[in-house]
């Protein structure tokens, strides 16, 4: 297991935002991707720099729009870890007493999907409860298409 990535919130994903994590930390031009469901609306990107990525979070509509509201613009928001298998994962924590999550904390099931993901994202991902790990938004996740 490894650290995948930081995800921060910011109010608006902007080139001088961009800029400044190229310029000064040599990150790649980022990759972006887009939330768009009735209860989500965000704009995020990917910045990688070497072996992990910053996440760039625009929330527009959502849990995560309240987070940019309370906690401000700029503040460090998840740490995602990079697991081989999300759902051996999810069967470790279970058998731990805890059920991964989905981006709006409602539990992931093991008769339905042990994982979710975002359309445009191959990836499968899932979140501990925030009442398990002391308010810490940590995300798990299986890469399976791009690095």
């Amino acid at each position: 297991m490894k650290i995948d990535h930081v995800g921060i919130l910011v109010e608006k994903i902007d080139e001088e935002i961009i800029e400044f994590f190229m310029k000064n930390f040599g990150c790649e031009r980022p990759r972006f991707f887009k939330i768009d469901t009735p209860n989500k609306k965000m704009r995020y990107c990917h910045m990688h720099i070497g072996d992990t990525y910053i996440e760039l979070l625009e929330p527009h509509e959502g849990y995560w729009l309240e987070l940019v509201k309370r906690k401000g613009s700029g503040s460090l928001v998840e740490i995602c870890f990079e697991v081989d298998d999300i759902e051996e994962f999810y069967d470790r924590m279970k058998a731990k007493g805890i059920t991964l999550v989905d981006l709006d904390q409602k539990p992931l099931s093991e008769e339905k999907k042990k994982y979710c993901q975002i359309p445009g994202d191959d990836n499968k991902l899932a979140y501990l409860p925030l009442n398990k790990t002391f308010g810490i938004l940590i995300e798990v996740l299986e890469r399976s298409a791009w690095r």
